[in-house]
């Protein structure tokens, strides 16, 4: 079977709430859209990948750090890889962001 696009995950977590928005089960490519629905004010979003959940300042594989987004806009990652078990992990100032995952398995036979 070919390897289609999924959606791997939603999120509209609370504001300052580091959290999880998918955990790899399999090797995925995988890009994240951050949406900012305030009509009114920016938002500041980090979104990042714990290897195997490992989840230290030391150990995160950042995608995009404290990264300005105005409101009533979007903005959507690069692909990135995310191996079996990796965690990927958002984090907003308001809770006006909503997260989408998508991505594509990557060991599809």
């Amino acid at each position: 079977m070919a390897a289609s696009i999924e959606r791997l995950g939603i999120s509209a977590p609370a504001a300052a709430s580091n959290t999880v928005a998918f955990t790899a089960s399999s090797t995925y490519l995988v890009s994240v859209i951050a949406t900012n629905k305030s009509t009114q004010n920016n938002a500041s979003v980090s979104i990042w990948v714990a290897p195997n959940g490992n989840d230290t300042a030391a150990g995160r594989g950042y995608i995009v750090s404290n990264l300005t987004l105005s409101y009533s806009n979007s903005y959507e990652t690069f692909r990135f890889a995310m191996n079996s078990t990796d965690v990927l992990r958002v984090l907003s100032s308001t809770a006006d962001v909503s997260f989408y995952v998508q991505g594509i398995d990557q060991l599809v036979t």
